[in-house]
């Protein structure tokens, strides 16, 4: 747990919910060390959250093996997964599409219906 929030903190990312959300997260190791995590919240919403990659370990590929495996968790929950970036670019590489604001309350309202 210290080691994700450390992760987590090079983002200003936060670090509050780490422990009542432990079992949704994965992590990256390299040489035993955890050098990135991702985390599945799953709530009204189903979300891909606390994404972070250390800064000597990023560019390597293990940001996309984090949301990759995040996203086969979430095929069994859900058809639509949302997150908030400040990396849109990494993300619509791999089949995100950024939401308008006005789509952004259609798409939950609609979600919410279908429960």
């Amino acid at each position: 747990m210290k080691d994700i929030k450390t992760i987590l903190s090079f983002y200003y990312l936060d670090t509050e919910n780490v422990e009542k959300n432990l079992p949704e997260f994965i992590v990256a190791q390299t040489n035993n060390k955890i050098v990135g995590c991702a985390c599945l919240d799953v709530g009204d919403i189903v979300e891909l959250r606390s994404i972070a990659i250390l800064p000597s370990y990023r560019n390597k590929g293990l940001g996309a093996k984090l949301v990759d495996n995040i996203l086969k968790r979430a095929q069994d929950l859900t058809d639509a997964v949302y997150l908030r970036t400040n990396s849109p670019v990494f993300f619509e590489k791999k089949g995100f599409k950024r939401l308008q604001n006005s789509e952004k309350k259609s798409s939950l309202e609609r979600l919410r219906a279908m429960r």
